[in-house]
């Protein structure tokens, strides 16, 4: 008499497969998400570096620094560029000299992010002769010649925006919400 045996799984062991599957590929697709958040998050970071090199450079020439807002020492939520920017990757349409009458700070500073599109709204804020003080969530010591830039996204849509800030006074970057 041959008794033959069945090769396979049991209904158990596929069942513990398949969860520690679905718990890898979860695990993999936060990481994932995180590392995207962080890429987006250094183009701000890269970008307000930039500018701040350039307001250095501007200061330097001109004894002053850019604004590209319209207020005088602060700004508002219509002087962030690109003025929308949910869900991230917007087109940076700011072309100089071509547009410099329509954005005369960003054409004067010289500033462009690395890429073609962009996940944050950017606005700088500069120190001119007869400024009002500055806020000084941004500025402590407005007696100084000063500047500030701050970049802003919601990347995910929830109404949390991620917020990073680069000052005349401090050298690196601030930042808030950073993974919102």
């Amino acid at each position: 008499m041959r008794t033959t045996s069945r090769a396979g799984f049991t209904l158990v062991e596929l069942m513990v497969t398949v969860t520690i599957l679905a718990i890898l590929s979860t695990v993999a697709v936060v990481s994932y998400s995180r590392y995207l958040a962080r890429g987006k998050n250094m183009e701000a970071i890269y970008f307000l570096a930039d500018i701040g090199m350039k307001q250095s450079t501007y200061f330097s020439v001109y004894g002053q620094y850019v604004d590209t807002s319209e207020a005088a020492n602060s700004f508002d939520d219509d002087d962030f560029y690109p003025t929308d920017v949910a869900h991230g990757n917007k087109p940076w349409e700011i072309l100089c000299p071509d547009n410099k009458a329509t954005y005369p700070g960003w054409c004067a500073l010289g500033a462009r992010p690395g890429s073609a599109t962009v996940n944050y709204q950017f606005v700088t804020v500069g120190w001119a002769p007869g400024d009002a003080d500055p806020p000084s969530a941004y500025i402590t010591d407005p007696q100084r010649q000063w500047w500030y830039a701050v970049a802003r996204g919601d990347l995910d849509g929830d109404g949390t925006m991620s917020t990073f800030i680069l000052s005349s006074e401090i050298s690196e970057v601030f930042y808030f919400d950073e993974m919102e």
